[in-house]
């Protein structure tokens, strides 16, 4: 079958030709842009303006637990930190594949902007997973599958951080089907899935997930894997795409560095119009 990424040009584009820019993430689901970056809050402002993304969304959980590397824009640095729990933020691990706003419904943070500042000495590509394309397959073969998937109680993300009293929960469906007939894709494989909770709901979640899960394989033709170079960005739908990273080795003199971005709207070359207001009729 085929995917987004099929006809992909491994091309870097410029963040000011902002037609290709958005052509390319509503393509692929992505697009990979450079300038001379500033590297603090101000870039994200401008790619903001460029592509009328709206303001910065920062979550009340990494406000209130991850304050190492946050900007009160709502930016956060990812790597190169000195203190700080979070296991992305902090670590060099891998990252399992997963969609921004983990406590938010599906769909909600729809463009994620990551932004290099400095790429590891070894490791860190950047995964993306074209999992609207695996929903499909997953629909043609067993849709009842991929029906569960849709189920408004299919999926919880939950937070597993012992310094809180209270977690950090969100409960709906996996993928879901907008108004407009759209899929919104929010496939997540990370420690924030609770899996218990879908196996006592309805066990056949966990058959539609292992069957996507196969199609994340590097030669499926479903994912794509690169490395992010200093000045490149990366600008990619969340609510289409899944994301995750390798595993790095730092250079202690020059860390790996991501700024991090999340928007509510997505990429549009030009600025919604407003719907003129209706007249109102004259009162008798």
């Amino acid at each position: 079958m085929q995917t987004r990424f099929d006809d992909w040009p491994a091309q870097v584009l410029d963040v000011n030709d902002v037609k290709s820019v958005v052509r390319d993430v509503g393509r692929y689901g992505f697009a990979i842009v450079c300038d001379k970056w500033r590297f603090d809050a101000h870039d994200f402002e401008r790619l903001a303006a460029l592509y009328h993304l709206g303001p910065m969304y920062q979550s009340d959980f990494n406000r209130r637990l991850h304050t190492e590397g946050m900007s009160p824009s709502g930016m956060n640095k990812v790597g190169g930190l000195t203190s700080g729990r979070h296991d992305v933020f902090n670590g060099t691990s891998s990252v399992a594949l997963h969609t921004d706003g983990s406590y938010l419904p599906i769909g909600t943070i729809k463009t994620s902007v990551l932004l290099c500042k400095q790429h590891a000495s070894n490791g860190g590509e950047s995964i993306l997973f074209d999992s609207l394309s695996a929903f499909a397959a997953l629909s043609r073969d067993h849709p009842e599958l991929a029906q569960c998937l849709l189920a408004p109680n299919a999926f919880r993300r939950r937070s597993t951080d012992p310094r809180l009293d209270r977690q950090y929960e969100h409960i709906g469906p996996m993928f879901l089907a907008a108004e407009d007939g759209a899929i919104v894709a929010g496939f997540t494989l990370d420690a924030t899935a609770d899996w218990d909770y879908s196996r006592r709901m309805d066990p056949r979640v966990l058959d539609a997930v292992a069957y996507l899960t196969r199609l994340t394989d590097p030669d499926s033709g479903y994912a794509l894997s690169f490395a992010l170079q200093k000045g490149q960005a990366l600008i990619m739908r969340n609510d289409q795409l899944s994301h995750g990273r390798s595993a790095y080795a730092d250079d202690p003199a020059n860390p790996r560095i991501l700024l991090r971005g999340l928007f509510l709207c997505a990429p549009r070359a030009y600025a919604m119009q407003e719907t003129p207001a209706r007249a109102l009729a004259p009162q008798a």
